[in-house]
């Protein structure tokens, strides 16, 4: 059952924001020969079926209707399965029968990182998109160096094998669907796995134009010219003109209109009414609204693979092999000054998209500016690692970078510091003796800022929990989930917690993998980000939600390969608008969701 009673009363009551949402199952793969291939009907065809919080009958198709919380459905395929490897996708047909939204995660057999979520407005039809991944890249692979190819194929590391899908899985997610009714219809292969798509091409190569886009297809907001970027530029300016961002807000973000508590001058933590805040420098309420990477650029290799572009702008080649497409794509946006021009530009961005704060591998030179808060990660063992198995050489290394924090350690626009990052704990000293040292080093050197922890991820060991619970300001977790609202480090912890990283995308704007989750289109990242930081919000213990991250990946990868649609902007700088709506939305009704008892 769930943990939480108020995050389906919020379910509830985002149900009327969402109401004219219109239905998106169009073909969502912009770099795949289009494909989709019914490869179940349940208006005729039935399958082996078992439930649990929830009432299942067939007549039709299967209509479902949610019985308990996180009710759940799960099909089952004949022996031997269904051979679904020549499909870059699975699209369940779905319709919403219910005069309320509902939101659900779908998955394939019992791999959450399968999954894809959905929302469904009253009355309404759309498709689940299931992403079907793959280990590594194909022997014969004509690309290197990137997670997701031309042709569909997408790398990650724990995946069901498409050759033999056994089961596939409907869940209700926080209450949302409870005494709601769907009606599954229908089943389909998506996209041509391993095709190319280049239409009106005579060679595939070179796929990338010299913007850094997809060459082969166009989608809404793809930039053809320079003349695209300036009038995208324009564009912007009159919608941010028009958004200066939520009016009931301190200098630093703080909630103006809320309670004032007492002022340090610099950032801390309090619970107030039973949910822990962070209160700002001057005594204001503070939810940790933001984005990471912000101001930062997008390197790519092309040593060996320079037949992969149409041009390389010289002017932005660094080390020999790599290259920048997005600072050349702002620079020609931008013009003269372009540097200054897009970190104020960054600044007024977040503002306007309702958020408060610059997150983990932002720019120095743009949480300098004294603007918008942020947090700074720390790092200090780049060779061997032999400073986590070395007590006295973590403690020699990391005071000496510490040291190297002095202005961060005294500006209070400073939230306070990540030290390292995911972690792998059994390459590492006991937590108790990592997490205690860093405690007292961060002590030593920036009494005044917050320690965020290393940023937990993946399933939550319990000794690394327990240590970081002791040690920490603020509790660190990196949750690649469609919601936070399961979150809890141990029963008897009551620490504030920070969620330094999520995000979600989908294949509709001419990116090549979607990222550690996936759903069907703009539209759903816009429902899944709501979702996701509404949930945040109403859980007592957390603090803030950071996106990773502010600009897309390269679509050639950066250097370990990742090419995530995952950006707030795209590759050419341009916003993605329905994200940018969703978090403007978060922005307006935040600090009223948070204190709601």
């Amino acid at each position: 059952m769930h943990t939480y009673s108020l995050p389906f009363l919020v379910c509830l009551c985002l149900a009327t924001q969402l109401a004219t949402a219109q239905s998106t199952s169009a073909q969502p793969f912009c770099a795949v020969e289009p494909q989709a291939v019914q490869l179940l009907d349940f208006t005729q065809n039935t399958l082996a079926v078992t439930s649990a919080g929830a009432e299942v009958q067939h007549n039709q198709g299967y209509h479902i209707k949610f019985t308990e919380t996180e009710g759940h459905v799960i099909w089952s395929a004949p022996k031997g399965g269904w051979n679904w490897s020549e499909y870059v996708g699975i699209g369940i047909d779905l319709k919403n029968e219910s005069d309320r939204t509902i939101r659900l995660v779908g998955q394939l057999e019992d791999r959450p990182n399968s999954g894809s979520f959905i929302l469904l407005p009253p009355q309404t039809e759309d498709r689940l998109v299931l992403y079907l991944r793959r280990k590594g890249l194909p022997e014969d692979s004509s690309f290197a160096d990137m997670r997701g190819i031309p042709g569909g194929h997408m790398a990650h590391w724990s995946i069901p094998d498409s050759n033999r899908i056994r089961s596939f899985q409907l869940h209700d997610i926080d209450g949302c669907g409870l005494n709601a009714t769907i009606t599954v219809k229908a089943i389909y292969g998506l996209g041509k796995h391993g095709v190319l798509s280049h239409p009106g091409s005579d060679s595939f190569f070179p796929f990338i134009n010299a913007y850094g886009q997809y060459k082969h297809g166009n989608w809404p907001g793809k930039i053809h010219s320079d003349s695209d970027l300036q009038t995208a530029a324009t564009t912007e300016q009159s919608d941010l003109t028009t958004h200066p961002g939520p009016d009931d807000r301190s200098q630093y973000g703080g909630w103006l209109n809320g309670p004032r508590l007492k002022a340090t001058g610099h950032f801390r933590t309090e619970k107030h009414q039973g949910k822990w805040w962070l209160v700002d420098p001057e005594g204001y309420l503070f939810w940790s609204h933001g984005v990471t990477g912000v101001g930062g650029g997008a390197l790519t290799t092309f040593k060996g693979r320079k037949h992969y572009f149409e041009a390389i702008p010289k002017a932005y080649i660094q080390s020999g092999h790599s290259v920048d497409f997005y600072k050349a794509n702002i620079a020609k946006k931008y013009g003269n000054d372009w540097l200054n021009k897009s970190q104020a530009l960054a600044h007024q961005r977040i503002r306007s998209w309702g958020m408060n704060t610059l997150g983990n591998w932002s720019d120095r030179d743009v949480c300098a500016n004294q603007r918008t808060p942020y947090v700074l990660p720390i790092h200090y063992n780049h060779r061997n690692g032999a400073a986590w198995k070395d007590p006295e050489l973590l403690r020699k290394k990391l005071r000496a970078r510490l040291a190297q924090e002095s202005a961060a350690a005294q500006d209070p626009w400073c939230i306070g510091f990540f030290v390292d990052n995911e972690l792998r704990w059994n390459e590492v000293m006991p937590p108790e003796d990592y997490f205690r040292i860093v405690y007292e080093e961060m002590r030593r050197a920036a009494p005044n800022k917050l320690y965020l922890g290393s940023r937990l991820h993946g399933e939550i060991k319990p000794e690394p929990a327990r240590a970081s619970a002791k040690y920490c300001d603020v509790i660190g977790v990196n949750r690649y989930r469609f919601s936070p609202s399961d979150l809890k480090i141990e029963a008897a912890v009551d620490k504030p917690i920070i969620i330094g990283e999520f995000h979600f995308g989908a294949l509709d704007r001419g990116m090549l993998h979607p990222g550690l989750r996936g759903v069907g289109n703009q539209q759903q990242r816009n429902y899944a980000y709501r979702h996701y930081v509404t949930q945040a919000l109403t859980h007592p213990n957390i603090v803030g939600t950071h996106w990773f991250q502010y600009r897309e990946q390269a679509m050639s990868g950066r250097k370990d390969g990742e090419n995530f649609q995952i950006g707030f902007v795209d590759i050419a700088d341009t916003p993605y608008p329905e994200l940018i709506t969703a978090a403007r939305w978060i922005g307006e009704h935040m600090y009223p969701l948070r204190a709601k008892p």
